[in-house]
This record gives C-alpha cells, structure tokens and sequence, in this order.
C-alpha cells in the first residue's frame, strides 16, 4: 500500500528568482522521495487570476508562500484558504534595498508583520531575519539557503593561469557593492599587474585600472563562468538590507572549489574560518592585504578552495538543507 502523500503548494513570486531557484526548485527531487506530493505556481498579478489559484488552496495540505506578501484584504483570502501556511524568506523584505535613498517603508513593514502573525510557521534563511521576525511570529525556524553540489562542481582543473582570475557574479541591483572594491583593486594593480577582474551581471560598472571582462549572465553559464574564477569577490555594505542576504554569491564560489574573499558579516563570518576556506574583510586594507596573499601564495588557492567545498558538505549543501524542509512540513502536517 503507498504511503499517503502529503500535498505541497509553493507560491512563489517568480520562478527564475535566485530564492525560487534555490529555496525551492531544487530542494524537490529530494521532497519527491520523502512522500511530499508538489506542485508550484507562480503568483499571478490580477486580481481575478489571484482568486482562483487562492480558491484552489483548499484541496493541499501545506501551502508555502515564498517572500511575497499583500495587502491585508488578499492576504486574508490567501490565509482563509489555506490549511496550514508556512512563510519562507531570505532577504530583509521588510525594507528597501541599499540603492534606496532610505530604508524604512512603513508599508513593507507593516506587510510583513501581518504575513508573520497569521502564518503557522515562518522559515527564515539566517539568524538576523529570525530575530526581526520573532517578535510578529508564533514559531520561527533557520533554513539556510543551500547549493546542489552536483550542479555546482569542483573545477574540472586545480592549475593556476595567469593572470589570476578575481570575480564576481551578481545581478545589476548589487553592483553597489562591487563599487567598493575599485578603491582596493587599484591599489593592489599598482603593486602587482598579474591579474584581472571578470563580472558577470546583466550591466557593468567601470573604474577599474586592471582588465576587466564582462560577462552578460546567462542560467546556462553561471556555473562554467564561477569556475573560470581563480578568486571568488563579495563584498557588501553594512546596512539592514544587506544584514539579511544569505551569502548565496558565496555559497556558490566555495561548492566549486574557489578561495574567496568576503565582506565580514554576521552571516559570512558564520561560514568562513578565516584563513582556512575563505577570508574576510573589513576594511580596503584587509581587501588588499587577503587578496595578496592569494597571490603570492598559490597554492592557497588549492588548499582553501578544497576546504571550502568540505564546508558546504554536509551544512549547505542542497540535499541536506531540503531534508530540514522535509522535517518542518512533516512536522505540521503529523
């Protein structure tokens, strides 16, 4: 006899997002085999497109909803119509981003804090944006994004070229954060001229003295393109938007094989050791210094790379991360 199948919903805002990619589509090969039973759907923009996806709600046992909140009115249709509803998030959604002027909306704040009241369990990708949801939230559980390593492999080759390949990926919104690394960059190619800077994004900035390759982003790519980096870059500014990001650029450097250098954050100083598979920066002359010592010492490359990939076995990989989504939904579906 089968095992009853306990049906999921995934509502999610678009299903090409880096969230929906990662938090939800490839974490449902593994929910297949553990007797979940899914079916995901974009979140229509009319109201009457809206309506009848909500209506439907009533026949799945679990309805997640990923990032997307509402005013109050198709909120509560979306609440009365579902069973059980979880909320997922992993960005600070209840501000404006770091290329607003400022980043309190009075709006998305108060949007976000009617969501976390009535849902039965909230999913959060990092401790900070648990503890700005705990206060509003009756249960609150840490499910860290995760990275299918099979998809993102080790590089195919541990030889170093030259000139050393630093790089980073990212889309046009977080090019803001690239911007500080032009100072430190600049001042490293006066010392040494033995590298360049490849950035693949869907726009480019420029000001960089070194070579620079731009490298539009395309889905097919993204992997072959993180591995043709001898150094994987993120920096971030230190603000409340950028407090709630889940470190998925990082993430995705360390399951192939890369050392990396990273702004020093809550989240990134979760992950690294320094030193051991990454490094972190605070400060231009900590870009410069870390960066350097890469350099210099390329054999680092390798070694840090290969602890990297160890770091993400086991703690972010995509297998294990969806096994914690499994254990959420049997609990509040048991």
């Amino acid at each position: 006899m089968n095992p009853v199948r306990t049906k999921i919903i995934f509502l999610t805002p678009h299903i090409t997002t880096p969230s929906t990619r990662f938090r939800v589509l490839q974490n449902i090969p593994e929910l297949e085999k553990n007797a979940f039973d899914i079916t995901i759907h974009e979140i229509p923009k009319g109201i009457f497109a809206r309506k009848k996806l909500f209506d439907s709600l009533p026949s799945y046992d679990i309805v997640f909803l990923q990032k997307k909140t509402f005013q109050r009115f198709t909120f509560y249709y979306l609440r009365r119509k579902s069973k059980i509803l979880i909320y997922d998030f992993d960005d600070a959604v209840m501000f404006r981003d770091s290329n607003a002027a400022y980043f309190h909306s009075p709006s998305n704040l108060s949007r976000f804090r009617n969501v976390l009241k009535h849902a039965d369990v909230v999913v959060s990708g990092n401790e900070y944006l648990k503890n700005l949801a705990m206060p509003h939230a009756t249960k609150v559980v840490v499910i860290p994004t995760g990275i299918d390593t099979q998809t993102y492999a080790r590089k195919s080759s541990s030889d170093i070229s030259y000139p050393i390949t630093i790089g980073w990926i990212g889309s046009k919104p977080n090019l803001i954060y690239l911007k500080q690394l032009i100072e430190p960059v600049n001042k490293l190619y006066t010392m040494t001229k033995n590298f360049r800077v490849k950035i693949v994004c869907d726009d480019f900035i420029d000001g960089f003295a070194c070579p620079v390759e731009k490298k539009i982003w395309k889905k097919e790519d993204e992997v072959k393109d993180i591995q043709s980096f001898d150094i994987g870059v993120m920096p971030l500014l230190n603000d409340q938007w950028t407090k709630g990001k889940c470190a998925l650029k990082l993430l995705q450097y360390m399951s192939c094989g890369l050392a990396s250098v990273s702004s020093d954050t809550d989240v990134t100083s979760s992950i690294i050791r320094d030193g051991i598979n990454g490094f972190l920066a605070s400060s231009d002359s900590q870009w410069i210094e870390k960066t350097k010592f890469l350099f210099e010492n390329p054999d680092k490359l390798i070694t840090i790379g290969n602890e990297a990939r160890k770091s993400i076995e086991g703690n972010y990989d995509s297998k294990t991360t969806a096994l914690k989504y499994a254990a959420v939904f049997d609990h509040v579906s048991g």
